[in-house]
């Protein structure tokens, strides 16, 4: 508890001093009266490392604070306190008398002086103690004053040397309204203690480096991320010129101009940073400012970080309409359609071969939506069966099926939540898990697999499929109210064998990623004419199959220079389907079965669904055949 030290500079009876603490000892802070009778230089002892105020009064009290550095109070002496005093002296037959006491402690001296007459009684004010002492010696060496009246520090200056002296005593209404102004000043003192610790605890959990300048633009504190940041901080100060830490003009005139100024890239101690300067006004009077500093290094691999981390997680868009390489009217056509789609809520079908870029579509169409900040995910469909797909599009409850993650998982739905979820291959989808879907989409919330509760979420729906969905409707492979549902807005992508004017650019584009992929310069012979050759295979496989043919030119084309014959002859040499397929023996014959499926997948010229097609079997058996194991 802190306490008020209370060093009267005139005698107060016990039973004052027992009211008194009564009256204020029930407080936050403890009132304690010290010894008044010794002499005044040795008061300082009354004074700990508890003590929060000094109530004193005159020379005392100002000697006390100068010593101590602890807030001091005075005790006020009213002129009926001085007009007493003289009027005693004068009473006693005192003819020369000096009224002496320290010019803080009265402020209407004027008015006594006139009321007495100047031969006799002197009224006069000193500002430092030897001063007073000085003068009480003149008066005693002239005999000048046969009396003196003033405060502890002249009264005992005068009976040391032999001349009368007259303590004035404040009456005991000024002392509790010198008690009362020292509790104010502990509850102020608290106050702006618990304000700078909360500042302090503040700027302590800003990531960024932070400094806080008074009205001088002195630093008057920071947090421990500047100290790191500048090392001439991280040194004890009330207070630090700025220029000894910074050594920059263009910091300098950005705190003159006392002006808000956010992240402003400036080279501060042979660095890039961005600051952020925020002056601070009261009453329309600069009081200081906040400054921020983070390192544009820190940032770009902060950044860098937040990249990886969403794009390992798939949840980020990397690709926009400047992506899409083609000089054909219709694609054209489909890319304007899907830029005026992309500033709608409406749910995207896009149509399209295998390589035709349905991916690169959708991506492009979150970017340019008003979605673009927040998730992309995507997912094919026809990679998972019906119960992997449940699971990893509405996500599980912990312990919903063997193998579930402690805790559960959260679904894609979820993780798009704001963003853009692209469904992939939804023509694979079965019939049941058909209308699974088609509730979430109507009802916008989502139940996980062994779950009680609905998730709301808030998700744009893009899907994409290689079939032409109304022959699938027709056969009952696909429910009609879904269709409705999706295909709000649909997109057709032409083959690249209907765009041939599209071929060379594309390959001319994929040229430049696999020669920098392959660290490998490749020279067009006849520039863009060299690869003229390419636009006469059919590419069934559209933009990928092209892609890998010009992959492997790159990578085992025997020249440095690339002519149209050498392309033409790596068109030739598209390998062609074989008639026989070799299996090799294994122990399981799962395993074998295994490695003819696989074989015969790999060598099928067409669509997932026109393989299922062409051997009569279901998309799951295809995927229950492919992941057959031992």
């Amino acid at each position: 508890m802190k306490e008020i030290v209370v060093i009267a500079p005139f005698d107060l009876s016990a039973n004052q001093i027992q009211r008194l603490e009564q009256s204020f000892n029930h407080l936050s802070y403890h009132v304690k009266f010290s010894e008044t009778q010794i002499p005044y230089s040795k008061n300082l002892g009354a004074i700990t490392s508890k003590t929060g105020a000094i109530v004193s009064r005159g020379g005392l009290g100002e000697l006390l604070k100068k010593q101590s550095g602890i807030p001091y109070i005075q005790i006020p002496i009213t002129p009926f306190d001085l007009l007493r005093s003289i009027t005693h002296v004068t009473d006693l037959g005192y003819q020369k008398i000096k009224v002496l006491f320290y010019a803080g402690i009265f402020h209407d001296a004027e008015s006594i002086r006139s009321q007495f007459d100047s031969s006799r009684i002197e009224v006069e004010t000193y500002q430092e103690p030897t001063y007073a002492k000085e003068q009480i010696s003149r008066y005693a060496i002239d005999k000048s004053a046969d009396a003196i009246i003033g405060d502890r520090l002249a009264t005992d200056t005068a009976t040391e040397l032999g001349i009368a002296s007259f303590l004035v005593k404040s009456g005991e209404e000024a002392l509790v309204f010198a008690i009362q102004q020292a509790i104010e000043t502990l509850n102020l003192q608290v106050e702006e203690q618990a304000k700078t610790k909360e500042i302090e605890s503040i700027l302590q959990v800003v990531p960024q480096a932070v400094i806080s300048l008074n009205a001088n633009n002195e630093i008057k504190l920071c947090n421990e991320q500047a100290k790191s940041l500048f090392h001439a901080l991280d040194v004890p100060f009330e207070t630090l010129a700025y220029s000894s830490v910074f050594n920059s003009e263009e910091l300098g005139e950005q705190l003159q101009k006392q002006v808000p100024l956010r992240n402003a890239l400036t080279m501060v101690n042979d660095e890039q940073m961005l600051v952020t300067t925020t002056p601070i006004f009261s009453n329309d009077v600069y009081q200081g400012a906040i400054q921020i500093f983070e390192r544009l290094s820190d940032i770009q691999s902060l950044e860098l970080k937040i990249r990886k981390e969403l794009y390992q997680k798939g949840l980020t868009a990397k690709h926009t309409f400047e992506d899409i390489v083609c000089v054909s009217p219709k694609m054209k056509k489909q890319m304007n359609d899907a830029a005026a789609f992309a500033r709608s809520e409406g749910t995207v079908l896009l149509y399209g071969e295998t390589g035709t870029g349905k991916e690169l579509f959708a991506q492009s169409i979150h970017q340019a939506s008003h979605r673009k900040h927040k998730p992309f995910v995507s997912i094919n469909c026809g990679a998972l069966n019906e119960q992997l797909l449940e699971s990893e599009l509405f996500g599980y409850e912990e312990g919903a099926f063997t193998g579930a993650l402690k805790g559960g998982r959260a679904g894609l739905f979820e993780m798009a939540h704001e963003g853009t979820l692209f469904l992939d291959e939804i023509n694979e989808m079965s019939h049941g898990f058909q209308t699974k879907l088609l509730r979430v989409l109507q009802e916008n919330e989502v139940r996980r697999v062994g779950g009680m509760r609905y998730i709301p979420v808030n998700v744009r729906i893009i899907c994409a499929t290689n079939q032409p969905m109304d022959k699938l409707i027709t056969e009952g492979k696909f429910k009609e109210d879904l269709f409705y549902r999706i295909s709000t807005l649909t997109i057709d992508l032409p083959p690249l064998r209907e765009r041939k004017e599209d071929i060379v650019p594309l390959a001319l584009h994929f040229l430049q990623i696999e020669m920098k992929r392959e660290n490998r310069y490749l020279r067009l012979k006849d520039g863009g004419n060299t690869l003229e050759p390419l636009t006469t295979a059919n590419w069934y496989g559209n933009a990928r199959e092209l892609q890998n043919v010009v992959q492997r030119l790159v990578i085992t084309y025997p020249d440095h220079e690339l002519t149209s014959e050498g392309v033409r002859s790596y068109v030739k040499s598209k390998p062609e389907p074989e008639n026989t397929i070799r299996i090799p023996i294994a122990q399981s014959f799962k395993e074998m079965e295994r490695s003819l499926w696989t074989s015969l997948y790999q060598q099928f010229q067409g669509t997932k669904q026109e393989f299922c097609e062409a051997y009569q079997i279901s998309p799951t058996t295809l995927w229950r055949k492919l992941s057959n194991s031992k």
